[in-house]
């Protein structure tokens, strides 16, 4: 899979910019924010339909953009996607939404998705273009919060399994309908008995999905630690073992079905009521689960040293990569952010080694060229970026 061209309508400091791209290696190069991070951000929202960067969209419209007489203003971004059968083309359009009071551009915008000009859901949009993203922000995988370590493992899960995209927004609605009730039963302070009897259908529903989500999870982390820890040996030239390890809110028996899975959170969630209740909050579930990596059975995200963490997350970026080829049979396009910033000569060079061996289509930005070989250099497409604009590199 591979991204053959791309284009940008008022998207962050593009005015208008379309690009054709060979299947391989394409490094844009510049000074800090002249847009180089924000090509990587369009093609990641091409595959996810999400920004890596904000949440809220209306802030992806150029700040300079004006629609036409009587409109808002909007982006548009285009990309024809080479995949395994056939070429598709994705769009994505988003127009800033009026505010009724003041009749101006507000603080939020409207997403329209289409696949081949047709307008569809971005339940089937996502996985049409598949990406894996490093950022330098990614460190957070390794010490930050655990809502971005679950948001990572759902973005990859979901581009390579519409059926687990499914699921997730199943559950996550699910959670929705079961909190709101919490809530409004806390407030009425109904008897316990009765609770039970009305949360009966939500319990059942909620624990048969959150079982089907938590064993593609599992799974996953199984296959990730067998791709990721070779990978991260290599680039730190150690035989130190990397395990990444899933943390879930509720003790179970990993190796059950996802029948008894289901059963066990239901006894568990029964077991919770009166807690659950107090709190009006669901305490238990993929929504509260984690993960967490140990070098050597210590945490790396608090004993690890800032190159450990750094080649940590990589190594878990190009081992997600591969599982993508593997479940799928299609390479994923690698998008890689300042790759090489806060690494020595010799981690560099191994890292370089290893894209060049992966044989499929990589964009990379960096602020100058010294940080890499003249031998990569000769290998690769060249693009200098200043202010909004591409030339040749």
């Amino acid at each position: 899979m591979y991204l053959n061209y791309l284009s940008l309508h008022n998207f962050r400091n593009y005015l208008q910019l379309d690009l054709a791209f060979e299947d391989r290696i394409t490094l844009f190069y510049g000074p800090n924010a002249s847009g180089k991070t924000s090509l990587l951000e369009a093609i990641f929202f091409l595959a996810t339909t999400r920004s890596p960067r904000t949440r809220n969209e209306r802030l992806l419209i150029r700040q300079e953009a004006q629609g036409e007489a009587g409109e808002l203003p909007f982006l548009r971004l285009v990309a024809e996607v080479q995949q395994a059968r056939e070429k598709v083309q994705l769009e994505a359009l988003i127009q800033a939404r009026a505010d009724e009071k003041t009749n101006s551009s507000a603080n939020s915008a409207q997403k329209t998705l289409l696949i081949k000009g047709k307008t569809t859901r971005a339940l089937d949009f996502v996985g049409q273009l598949r990406v894996v993203l490093f950022s330098p922000t990614d460190i957070m995988l390794i010490d930050g919060p655990p809502n971005e370590r679950r948001r990572y493992l759902d973005l990859t899960l979901s581009q390579i399994d519409s059926r687990y995209l499914r699921n997730l927004a199943r559950y996550q609605e699910l959670l929705k309908q079961r909190n709101s009730l919490l809530r409004a039963w806390r407030e009425q302070r109904r008897p316990q008995r009765a609770v039970d009897n009305e949360l009966a259908f939500w319990d059942k529903e909620l624990a048969t999905t959150a079982s089907n989500v938590l064993n593609e999870r599992l799974r996953a982390i199984t296959d990730l630690n067998r791709l990721v820890a070779p990978l991260f040996c290599t680039i730190m030239e150690t035989n130190q073992e990397l395990k990444i390890t899933y943390q879930p809110s509720f003790a179970f028996d990993a190796s059950v079905t996802s029948a008894n899975l289901a059963q066990e959170m239901l006894q568990k969630l029964q077991k919770l009521r009166s807690e659950e209740l107090k709190r009006g909050l669901t305490l238990i579930g993929p929504h509260r689960d984690d993960l967490f990596f140990t070098l050597e059975g210590q945490n790396l995200g608090f004993y690890g040293s800032r190159g450990q963490q750094r080649s940590a997350t990589l190594a878990l970026k190009l081992g997600e990569a591969t599982l993508m080829q593997q479940r799928t049979g299609e390479k994923p396009v690698l998008l890689l952010d300042d790759l090489l910033s806060e690494l020595d000569n010799l981690r560099r060079e191994h890292i370089l080694q290893l894209l060049q061996q992966q044989k499929q289509q990589i964009f990379l930005t960096a602020t100058d060229l010294s940080v890499f070989t003249g031998a990569f250099l000769q290998d690769i497409q060249r693009k200098r970026v200043e202010m909004g604009e591409i030339y040749p590199g």
